[in-house]
């Protein structure tokens, strides 16, 4: 483990009397993919929440960059990491391109021309340039989500937590979002987290899974050790045909069992 990562030992979290993780061990280093997936209720939102500090662990430790989390201000939390929630926080009256100065964070709404330079370098990247004096209220559900994510990327923080980022975006959106997603790991070095239902995305994305399933990870490892029938039958309660493929392997197909018969 280097000294840049981030690290989950032990994490434990209940809501009231329901125990969501269940000491949970997990890893994200720095320039490194990590594809969080598992069922509806395995606790991977609740995950992200725990090491963005929104939520406290009743057992376990978390750090980042060596540092514990628990104690931590929310404002020195935000320093080392970006967090977008699995859909688009509440849409004020704003324009898209005042939505993504928002995550500099500035004291007040003046910003110089550097800061609006590289919002709307952000927001070329994600194909919303064209948008950028567009009300927020008045954009689709989709862009909205994009939106969320530019006022992310635009941090430029050590390491980025995304629930469900591809959220209501159409299949060349998906392609987008998991191009520039890599490339925020590949080319400028950031660990990414990275909570995904669909298992194709997360094998195309991902140099890690970490696979979730009652609040415990059921496995850890690379797209190929970890998407294989058996493991996912384990984990989601269906049968599931993989197929090889060169590059990496994909779900083709799964059926459901009925009456106990597969």
């Amino acid at each position: 483990m280097t000294a840049t990562g981030i690290e989950l030992r032990g994490v434990r979290y209940a809501y009231r009397r329901s125990e969501v993780l269940r000491g949970v061990d997990a890893r994200v280093e720095a320039g490194e993919v990590v594809a969080l997936i598992g069922p509806n209720g395995s606790g991977k939102s609740t995950l992200l929440k725990c090491i963005s500090g929104i939520l406290r662990p009743r057992e376990g430790s978390i750090t980042i960059g060596g540092e514990p989390v628990r104690g931590q201000r929310q404002s020195r939390i935000a320093r080392s990491l970006s967090y977008v929630a699995q859909t688009a926080d509440a849409v004020y009256p704003l324009t898209v391109l005042e939505s993504v100065l928002l995550g500099l964070r500035r004291a007040s709404w003046r910003h110089d021309p550097a800061d609006l330079a590289r919002a709307e370098a952000v927001l070329r990247r994600l194909g919303m340039a064209d948008l950028a004096q567009a009300p927020l209220t008045e954009i689709s559900g989709g862009q909205q989500q994009k939106a969320a994510i530019a006022r992310a990327l635009v941090r430029q923080t050590p390491y980025l937590l995304l629930d469900e980022p591809t959220n209501h975006l159409d299949m060349k959106h998906k392609r987008d979002a998991i191009e520039i997603l890599t490339a925020c790991a590949r080319e400028q070095g950031q660990g990414v987290l990275v909570v995904l239902h669909d298992i194709n995305i997360a094998v195309q994305l991902a140099d890690r899974i970490v696979l979730l399933r009652d609040g415990r990870v059921m496995a850890d490892g690379p797209p190929q050790a970890v998407i294989d029938p058996p493991t996912l039958h384990a984990a989601y309660d269906v049968e599931v045909r993989v197929v090889e493929d060169q590059q990496a392997p994909f779900v083709a197909g799964y059926r459901f069992q009925q009456g106990g018969q597969a």
